[in-house]
């Protein structure tokens, strides 16, 4: 099998998929295989030993699903716990990862801290390998709860994480410290580093240096995270196998010098690596680049010549049967998609190139192109001038700010002397740097949002990418290299022409919790429209309580949700009123997307958040419009019409909700009324104002509110189904039993955003169905 390990790690890899996904993958091994024998790439023998890893992690990934599973019941309520990573103080919450003592069973941890003195004392004496014992409830992690969203629940239970405890008071008299794993002393000694490098190193430089050392990027403020992640260097602030392999040759040579033999190193540095991985955080992409430099080390010290691509096959194949689930990392899958696609095209492509200059574009190049398709899966867009940041940013921290970062903190480490002036200087080009990201970042158009691709066109990246790779291998001169480069953008292509022109067409009430948000994306790309964007009311609180980066629906539910879809630009951004639960999510909108057009309702007295995003759209170069009853338009075969607000005519006593924005709308074959938060005066002077008015979907005002959805109005405008957008158990008590009882007196069927997430309706010209995200 040397050289051929690689159809090992394939197998390995879709025995687990047949298993996890779809019994039909198995027709996928079927034809490689049969390839395999038919080219005579592999011999009759290697083929049975194939068939056997397929077997073998197609029955492990049955049992492995078998037994992930709770032991629990859900009404415990006393538990003895050990905590097996550092605390996460964020604010007033308290979140770590936990293991029962008795059951061996995983816990997500959640404590609300009462007081400022209680997060302190929290934070300085709360410490991994404590065992306490606590009082709380376990609850069901919450799932998706919108098309292609993130999935806490999923999340955990691939951790093997069940149960979310909520604890009711967290007492230091309670925890001690009792015998635990091997790794205990490892994992205190990463937390005992952490905390060094906060009271030692300067403010901007410390977050940094955590994630280089430790692979604990959680103190690096959110936003230069967002910047590093646009512009596609997100990896330089995850321990790789450039660090893995900077620190062991460093250790390396620091044992030589000091007399040690060679063989004596290499066997000290295979007993070291896994440590390290231990204490970095044992991360996807460390253990990847930390047992490939085992296997190696072990191969030189048995003086057995090994191939790097079979290492890297063997490590995967090994990883994938220790840790299944892993599979759905989107770490382990940057970390070897990369990994291997330089080992296999570098080589031969780096030959083409003898500038060095020349040399680092072309390695930039294939670690992007690599890492495509599985970037869109994760986060649906891809940075354009990535290529172009990794130039800047990669020679400066692999030659200057890693190696600098190790060595400053070992020196402090073991002198305990300062070493203030190089911190300053260090200091100084981080921010430098930080500044120099978000530049980029604030480029405008610099990734290309193309949303998630569906599985046909995942198979499409899958099969050019390597032919692309393949044919650049081989290629001669330019004319060659740019002909098979066109394949890469040829997907890009075909992804960006089947997501935007497609015939389809969809309506979604996107889960904003207790707000509203609707998108329209009409068929052919002739437009997108959004009606509102969520959001929640901003309450004063004190310092303490502040996360350092709270939940916001426009940044966190909204826009990912339209980059999902390859929604890149809005043509027309329909604020209907001023109440936060609606404009809320506007600003992020506006900061993440294009948007041509603001709509905003015409004679309402604007708050002070709506005069802030008329300055923000205005900057954005976003036309600014003000919409009121009788303004209409046609796109394609769709109608749309403003039905309100009626400017002076409604008098001076006008409630804000009154003067919402409300249009009537002839998509996918249904009649379509949103209502923003139409009350019963508003629907009295619309019914009054348009008395034939009728709609087969009604999106219920006001979340539901009993002052609105009269009786009146519902034997006026017969809706056959009715959209209810509200947050699980608000405050509010929406939709109120009342209008509940009335819908149901008028037969109208009601679609809710609280019970079944996003709902979802999908049409080509006029027919069309409605999708629920739970069911």
């Amino acid at each position: 099998m040397k050289g051929r390990w690689i159809y090992a790690a394939a197998a390995s890899l879709l025995g687990n998929l047949t298993s996890l996904h779809h019994p039909a993958i198995a027709i996928i091994f079927s034809l490689l295989a049969l390839f395999l024998v038919k080219r005579n790439i592999l011999a009759k023998k290697n083929m049975i030993f194939l068939l056997l890893i397929y077997l073998a992690f197609t029955i492990r990934s049955e049992l492995a699903a078998e037994y992930n599973r709770t032991s629990l019941t859900g009404n415990e309520s006393n538990f003895e716990i050990t905590l097996s990573e550092s605390v996460k103080i964020d604010g007033d919450l308290l979140t770590v990862h936990v293991e029962m003592t008795e059951k061996k069973e995983k816990l997500a941890v959640r404590y609300k801290i009462k007081s400022e003195t209680e997060q302190k004392f929290l934070s300085d004496y709360l410490r991994v390998g404590m065992t306490c014992r606590v009082n709380g409830t376990l609850q069901t992690p919450p799932t998706s709860t919108n098309p292609n969203s993130f999935s806490y629940k999923d999340f955990l239970n691939h951790n093997s994480i069940f149960w979310i405890l909520e604890l009711q008071q967290l007492n230091l008299s309670d925890c001690t410290y009792h015998k635990s794993r091997i790794s205990l002393p490892i994992l205190k000694m990463r937390e005992m580093g952490t905390n060094h490098i906060l009271e030692h190193f300067p403010e901007q430089t410390a977050p940094l240096s955590i994630a280089l050392v430790f692979g604990n990027r959680s103190f690096i403020d959110e936003d230069i995270i967002d910047s590093y992640q646009k512009i596609g260097i997100i990896h330089l602030l995850a321990i790789s196998g450039l660090h893995v392999g900077m620190l062991a040759g460093m250790f390396f040579l620091a044992g030589v010098r000091a007399g040690i033999t060679r063989e004596k190193m290499t066997s000290i540095l295979i007993m070291v690596l896994p440590v390290y991985a231990i204490l970095t955080g044992a991360a996807p992409s460390v253990l990847r680049a930390v047992f490939m430099m085992l296997l190696v080390l072990v191969a030189k010290k048995l003086k057995i010549p090994v191939q790097l691509a079979d290492i890297i096959s063997i490590v995967f194949a090994g990883y994938l049967f220790i840790s299944l689930f892993v599979i759905y990392n989107a770490g382990f899958q940057l970390s070897f998609a990369v990994a291997l696609s330089l080992i296999l095209s570098a080589p031969a492509i780096l030959k083409k190139f003898t500038h060095p200059l020349a040399a680092l574009l072309s390695v930039s190049f294939i670690c992007q192109i690599a890492a495509i398709p599985i970037l869109l899966w994760h986060f649906y867009e891809v940075s354009i001038i990535s290529i172009i940041a990794n130039l800047i940013f990669v020679p400066l921290y692999s030659s200057i700010v890693l190696p600098v970062v190790l060595i400053l903190f070992i020196f402090d480490l073991i002198t305990g002397e300062r070493v203030d002036f190089l911190l300053y200087v260090l200091e100084k080009m981080i921010v430098f740097l930080n500044w120099i990201a978000e530049m980029l970042a604030a480029i405008p158009n610099s990734t290309l949002i193309l949303g998630r691709p569906a599985p046909l066109m995942l198979i499409i990246y899958l099969f050019l990418i390597p032919v692309f790779f393949a044919g650049w291998e081989r290629s001669k001169n330019k004319k060659a290299i740019i002909k098979n480069g066109v394949l890469p953008i040829l997907a890009i292509v075909i992804h960006y022409f089947s997501n935007v022109f497609t015939p389809a067409g969809e309506i979604t009430f996107i889960d904003v919790g207790q707000g509203d948000s609707i998108v329209i994306k009409l068929p052919y790309g002739r437009g997108n429209y959004l009606i509102d964007a969520g959001g929640a009311l901003m309450f004063q609180t004190e310092d303490w309580k502040m996360r350092s980066d709270p939940y916001e629906t426009g940044k966190d539910t909204v826009v990912p949700f339209l980059k999902s879809k390859g929604i890149s630009k809005i043509d027309k951004f329909f604020l209907t009123h001023g109440d936060m639960d609606h404009i809320g999510g506007a600003s992020a909108v506006l900061k993440e997307m294009k948007v041509k057009s603001v709509v905003f309702p015409q004679g309402a007295e604007f708050s002070e958040a709506e005069n802030n995003l008329i300055v923000q759209a205005a900057n954005s170069k976003s036309e600014i419009l003000f919409t009121k009853a009788g303004d209409s338009w046609l796109n394609g075969d769709s109608v749309f019409q403003v039905l309100s607000p009626f400017g002076g005519e409604m008098g001076d006593g006008v409630r804000k909700n009154d003067g919402s924005i409300v249009l009537f709308a002839k998509v996918g074959g249904l009649n379509w009324l949103f209502t923003g938060d139409l009350e019963e005066q508003g629907e009295g002077q619309l019914i009054k104002s348009y008395p034939e008015l009728k709609a087969d979907v009604l999106k219920v005002g006001h979340h539901g509110s009993k002052t609105s959805s009269t009786d009146l109005f519902l034997s006026r405008v017969k809706p056959r189904i009715g959209v209810i957008s509200a947050g699980r158990n608000n405050r509010y008590g929406h939709p109120h039993n009342v209008v509940m009882s009335r819908l149901n007196d008028y037969n109208v069927k009601v679609l809710r955003t609280d019970r079944q997430g996003a709902i979802t309706y999908f049409f080509k010209g006029d027919s069309g169905t409605f999708s629920v995200q739970l069911p």
